[in-house]
């Protein structure tokens, strides 16, 4: 039966793409399906169509699948930021230890028989969060959620159950704040940034915010009991509405007596529980002793850098974000920790051929999504240190650059865990470790 661009129709969903979209193969031709579920019979609403593929929502389900659950937020289906609501928490996972075993075989990397998972409470965990907000008088004035799926939109939320439970109560709020505002139409977004002492907003705003306004912000921080600022160009400019009542937000890392502070502009992981149990798994992978030197790459505030240096003879962290890197030596201090260095280089840049690292033992690499294969050539052809600990937050970068330590025969995949830092979406962390071959 033929299949038109704008026609509803029958289909079966025979997978789930690495976005959460379910597979399904008409007349030749792959449809991803938003809203379907492997197994499943549904009706199929076009979207839009590419040469390749075609894009459709799953308008009815006739057939369920038994994995389906009900989600729990009313937004699900247009909010962009959960994608997979739908289906039950076990299975979740399941589909992103699929998707990093998929995208390791598609580089020819042979897996672990053991693969570990890593999971935390699958609601309430995102302590750092981009809020959009649009004035939109045709739609009731303010809105403030996060993006439609596919779209530049904003989804209203009332509440959130993925976000903070500090955040989760005022959303409602922000709306009619926002209202009071002299140029409601020129405040773009909230950044989001909770620690376990406190949680800031930080108001982007394309106008000069008048005394009235700064007034009204204020009143909104004592009422909620958050800690608001104020951001009129780059994250420098982030300035508190109150300076004598802001607190240095921070986390801890309870099995090593840590505390890393931050601020509000800071890059932390949104997800505090499994961060701490990224960071004990691979400080217990890479078990450094008191003759081994530790070098941790994109080392950020210094999250495993300090973990790391509490067993270790030293340990250096390279980090190209000078803001980053200067908090990370905050942060040394704030723990009276002396055999931890933190330098600033760009390891994505031409410097990388002049760097002249001393000998290090251990290896651990944090990159970003884009990876760290120009990262990675530096190592195993300057330093080429016992063991390589590798944390990832893109399977494909990711099975790229173990393809690219394990083809030269030098290093193995020796360990294998997934980590769900982003429940309720596709998003997946990898954690690994290499070691040398002998």
């Amino acid at each position: 039966m033929a299949v038109s661009s704008k026609e509803v129709f029958r289909a079966q969903i025979q997978g789930l793409s690495h976005d959460g979209r379910g597979i399904t193969r008409v007349e030749g031709k792959v449809w991803f399906v938003e809203g379907a579920l492997p197994g499943e019979t549904v009706r199929v609403k076009p979207i839009r169509g590419k040469r390749k593929y075609s894009l459709g929502i799953a308008e009815e389900i006739l057939e369920a699948s038994p994995d389906r659950v009900d989600p729990s937020c009313s937004a699900f289906g247009v909010c962009g930021g959960c994608a997979l609501q739908h289906l039950n928490y076990p299975q979740q996972l399941a589909f992103k230890k699929t998707a990093v075993l998929d995208a390791l075989r598609g580089f020819a990397v042979e897996p672990p028989t053991e693969i570990l998972e890593i999971s935390s409470k699958p609601w309430s965990y995102r302590r750092r969060a981009r809020l959009g907000v649009r004035f939109v008088p045709k739609k009731g004035g303010v809105l403030v959620g996060f993006r439609e799926r596919n779209k530049s939109f904003v989804t209203p939320l009332p509440a959130c159950p993925v976000v903070h439970g500090s955040v989760d109560h005022v959303l409602p709020k922000l709306p009619g704040l926002i209202a009071q505002l002299s140029g409601p139409d020129r405040i773009p977004q909230i950044e989001v940034a909770a620690g376990e002492n406190g949680t800031a907003l930080v108001f982007r705003h394309l106008m000069i915010l008048t005394d009235e306004d700064l007034a009204l912000l204020r009143d909104f921080e004592a009422e909620q009991g958050l800690v608001i600022y104020t951001q009129a160009k780059g994250p420098e400019t982030a300035t508190p509405v109150s300076p004598e009542a802001v607190p240095e937000l921070f986390y801890t890392l309870n099995t090593f007596k840590l505390k890393i502070v931050f601020s509000v502009t800071n890059f932390i992981q949104v997800n505090g529980e499994v961060n701490e149990r990224i960071v004990e798994l691979v400080s217990d992978w890479l078990r450094p002793g008191e003759q081994d030197c530790v070098l941790d790459l994109f080392c950020g505030l210094g999250n495993f850098s300090l973990a790391l240096a509490g067993n270790s003879h030293r340990v250096i962290g390279i980090e190209g974000d000078r803001t980053l890197v200067a908090q990370a030596r905050t942060n040394a201090k704030v723990n009276n920790i002396d055999n931890v260095r933190f330098e600033v280089l760009d390891l994505y840049g031409e410097s990388l051929a002049d760097w002249d690292p001393e000998y290090f033992s251990r290896v651990l690499i944090d990159p970003p999504r884009s990876g760290a294969l120009e990262a990675l050539n530096a190592v195993t052809t300057k330093i080429k240190p016992e063991m390589i600990g590798y944390v990832s937050c893109n399977p494909a970068t990711f099975a790229r650059d173990a393809a690219y330590l394990t083809g030269s025969g030098e290093y193995q995949l020796d360990k294998l865990a997934v980590a769900d830092m982003f429940p309720h979406t596709s998003h997946v962390e990898t954690c690994a470790l290499f070691i040398r071959c002998e």
